[in-house]
């Protein structure tokens, strides 16, 4: 048989790339995740507290972790911090709520990432947030990436998780549309989907990674809108309330104390692990079956958007596309209620020293304040350092000429996602950021 050029050029190119070794950053990355400390003035930061507080709780509660000594000082890891603000939220004198689980029989609150443009910063807005919630809220946190890239997954994974290995189970393969051709989704049982997430070395962090078998769900949802009467648009929704209902939260924060007033490190592990609070969808760039339905799935839609004249004709075919599928879905159901809570477009990779790009904003929010952000996230060279090491800025690690930098898009970062949780969340206490964001670019 002869082969055309394209034929001999992939060819070609499956040898070279089978010789090369392209994930060696990213396999460092794996083996050393979370790997970062946090001394104890960064962790009374996280719960809002002040170092005297905590220090005199480090030496009253002996379940108090030694953290690891640098000096005179102690440093923290993630999983420390969790138990720590478990200590502190479950103690009896403490006067106000230091962790925000969801009680048992509140559904799990899903908040979806989606744009239709790539390069908009979209997997580490969602990343970023994810992380936020679980390191100021205490918050339980399942991520879902719907990306067949998984470029989400790389910031959550460690060497643990074998990464696009043919057998590790997607977000196809929770919907029950693995099976390209299949006539209807496969009906698994809430222990089934609940053994499909996958743990990451974040405590209280599960994923759904992302996979090549994401693009098998697309077409098998098209065989099923073509061939039976499924409603292709809502089986992620149905999949996330079955298995909310079967495995929804059964542990109050007083249960991690024993009669004794003793703090029960068991009961905080299966606390970590039974549940999530909040759900984050990482959608792939484009708007297929599959993304459709991490939309409808969705309480709260982002939509992360750089402000360039092109990129915003982007944005305009993407939610008139959305608004044609949802005229669609009403036909069909016109009593189901979707996205109840807020939705926002967030301003990313903002050039600030362009008027160009912050004009283009303050134009957005005067026509749609509701819907348009008034924090965004600046561009920053110590974001994209991070991302070559797949790495969110809450796990980087700067080296010391910039770690000023890396300190000033923490802030920008934390502005973004205070912001973000006073629209998830309106009833949880904000924590300022946004606010010092907003009276600082604003006035």
């Amino acid at each position: 048989m002869a082969y055309g050029q394209f034929e001999q050029f992939i060819r070609n190119m499956t040898r070279v790339m089978g010789a090369v070794n392209t994930k060696l950053q990213r396999d460092l990355t794996l083996r050393t995740r979370v790997a970062r400390r946090f001394s104890m003035v960064e962790v009374a930061q996280f719960l809002g507290v002040d170092t005297t507080y905590l220090t005199r709780i480090s030496n009253e509660d002996p379940a108090f972790p030694e953290g690891e000594k640098q000096g005179r000082a102690r440093t923290f890891s993630p999983s420390e911090i969790m138990l720590i603000r478990a200590i502190i939220g479950s103690n009896k004198a403490a006067k106000r709520p230091y962790i925000h689980w969801r009680k048992p029989g509140e559904p799990v609150k899903v908040v979806t990432f989606g744009a239709q443009k790539g390069g908009t910063g979209k997997s580490l807005s969602a990343a970023h947030f994810a992380q936020y919630v679980n390191l100021h809220y205490g918050l339980r946190v399942g991520v879902i990436d719907a990306d067949p890239q998984a470029t989400v997954s790389l910031y959550f994974a460690d060497e643990d998780l074998p990464l696009f290995a043919h057998d590790t189970p997607t977000l196809a393969d929770f919907m029950g549309v693995h099976e390209p051709g299949a006539g209807e989704v496969v009906d698994r049982p809430a222990e089934e989907l609940d053994a499909i997430w996958q743990g990451t070395p974040w405590p209280g962090i599960k994923l759904i990674p992302g996979g090549a078998n994401i693009q098998n769900g697309d077409i098998s949802l098209f065989f099923m809108s073509q061939q039976s009467q499924v409603p292709v648009y809502r089986v992620l929704r149905d999949a996330i309330q079955k298995w909310d209902a079967g495995m929804g939260p059964k542990t109050e924060i007083t249960d991690l104390r024993g009669p004794d007033g003793a703090f029960d490190h068991a009961k905080h592990e299966d606390a970590l692990n039974e549940t999530v609070d909040v759900i984050v969808i990482d959608q792939q760039p484009s708007l297929t079956l599959m993304q459709l339905n991490g939309l409808i799935a969705a309480d709260n839609v982002v939509i992360p958007q750089t402000m360039k004249g092109f990129d915003l004709a982007t944005l305009a075919t993407y939610v008139s596309n959305i608004g044609e599928y949802l005229e669609f879905i009403m036909g069909f159901e016109a009593d189901i209620e979707i996205g109840a809570g807020e939705h926002m477009v967030l301003p990313t990779i903002v050039q600030e020293q362009n008027n160009q790009d912050t004009d283009q904003i303050l134009d957005l929010y005067r026509k749609a304040p509701r819907e348009v952000m008034q924090v965004w996230y600046a561009r920053s060279d110590a974001i994209a350092n991070a991302a070559e090491e797949y790495k969110s800025i809450y796990e980087y690690m700067p080296p010391k000429t910039r770690r000023v930098s890396a300190q000033a898009f923490m802030t920008n970062a934390n502005a973004v996602n205070d912001a973000l949780v006073q629209k998830v969340w309106p009833d949880l206490p904000d924590r300022g950021f946004a606010k010092a964001f907003i009276e600082e670019r604003w006035g």
